[in-house]
């Protein structure tokens, strides 16, 4: 029986939690494997609570790697691995196994770290990312490093291949939440609060042009958990960026929605009568969870032109009599400018990267293009809708995360030849 360790912050409420649950989901049946999970955490995210035959079968592994690292201890020695998938930001990994997976939603810039780029030197077999735009991230960056000690200046890139796997849809009923809006039109975003996700603006832009309509905005947002003191803050946050815009002539309104959902109540917020699109000015996305549930859900998508969503909003269509691949949402315009040095983060966020920035004008054009012409955009998210159920089935993405993580894949001859002496 080999021994696979999974590193993972997999009972966490957040995208990376998300992503080490599908990659649990890949593995579990594997045969000959016998999987150890360490449970990381993430940030401040809170962690799931539901008590799922999944959570017992995740549990029994985490208390498997409990017993293994005691075994270990007393034998004074490390443990030891056939397989190592770490589920998270690439600097965070060290190798501990024959084999080692690196499973990141890359990053939401254009280019990542050097730090990054090093670890693909450092015994890193395969790298595992959702999208085509975080796969772009480790290809095309590279840096010029100078060796102090042989004075050799060199070119630092990618050593690892790197495979795309993405998330698949899911079918879950959902639980309708016992809310009531009375806008006769409203958008829905879910986001943390934080400056990528640009909910700020979005709001600010969104009271500018739906001041005189019956139009509302649904937003599920926190800062980093669903607290009673979180949602204190969270609405505290929220009430004074609207009462910079709001009047007593506004018509337009926006809901709070806060606390923690199971996936049954949130997958009900796409589907409501009264919800009629999904709105966001995300400045990137590695690849934008809520925004590809809003599509399987059928829900039509007001969004940035850019990055790693891109990838499941373009779709086949019938116009004319004649069918065509285009993207099938409300596009938004962008200007690709540096991140301001306020979000810069060591070894993540790097200065001098840059992120979209979606344009105000075509921001509340394409909002206000959702409101009038709706037929037609609904029309298009079938579409999606369809295409996503059949490109994105769970079976066939769970076989392709199980295959890329254990599967040899193409290495370069001669590894060396990827750091190229100048």
């Amino acid at each position: 029986m080999k021994k696979l360790l999974l590193e993972a912050p997999i009972l966490t409420r957040s995208g990376y939690g998300e992503h080490a649950r599908l990659v649990f989901r890949s593995l579990k049946d594997k045969d000959g494997i016998e999987i150890f999970i360490n449970p990381l955490e993430w940030g401040s995210t809170g962690w799931i609570s539901e008590n799922t035959e999944e959570r017992k079968a995740i549990e029994l592994c985490i208390s498997r790697f409990g017993a293994l690292v005691e075994q270990a201890k007393q034998a004074k020695q490390d443990p030891v691995f056939d397989y190592q998938v770490h589920v998270g930001i690439p600097n965070e990994f060290n190798k501990k196994a024959a084999r080692s997976v690196c499973v990141t939603a890359g990053i939401e810039t254009d280019r990542i770290s050097s730090d990054w780029l090093m670890k693909t030197h450092q015994g890193l077999d395969k790298l595992i990312v959702p999208s085509e735009h975080a796969k772009e991230g480790f290809t095309t960056t590279s840096y010029e490093v100078h060796n102090t000690q042989t004075d050799q200046r060199m070119v630092l890139s990618c050593n690892s291949p790197v495979d795309v796997i993405p998330y698949p849809v899911k079918s879950i009923e959902p639980k309708h939440l016992d809310f009531e809006v009375d806008t006769k039109f409203n958008f829905l975003s879910i986001a943390l609060l934080g400056p990528r996700k640009n909910l700020e603006r979005m709001i600010k832009w969104f009271m500018e042009e739906f001041k005189n309509d019956d139009v509302g905005l649904i937003l599920k947002t926190a800062r980093t958990s669903g607290s009673v003191m979180d949602k204190m803050v969270t609405r505290d946050h929220l009430k004074s960026v609207i009462d910079q815009f709001k009047s007593e002539e506004h018509k337009c309104k926006v809901y709070l929605l806060h606390g923690d959902l199971s996936e049954e109540e949130i997958h009900s917020l796409y589907v409501r009568e009264d919800v009629h699109a999904y709105l966001t000015a995300t400045h990137g996305e590695g690849y934008g969870l809520p925004i590809f549930e809003a599509v399987y859900s059928g829900l039509p998508v007001v969004a940035t032109d850019w990055s790693g969503h891109l990838d499941f909003l373009s779709g086949n269509i019938k116009e004319n009599n004649k069918v065509k691949n285009k993207k099938l949402f409300a596009r938004v315009d962008y200007d690709l400018k540096k991140i301001p040095k306020s979000v810069v983060w060591k070894n993540i966020l790097i200065e001098d990267s840059q992120w979209a920035h979606p344009k105000e004008a075509s921001f509340k054009k394409q909002m206000r293009n959702m409101f009038k012409n709706h037929g037609m955009y609904k029309k298009w998210a079938k579409a999606l809708k369809e295409q996503a159920f059949e490109k994105y089935n769970k079976e066939k993405i769970c076989e392709m995360m199980m295959k890329s993580i254990f599967e040899s894949a193409f290495q370069p001859e001669n590894k060396e030849e990827e750091v190229l002496i100048l």
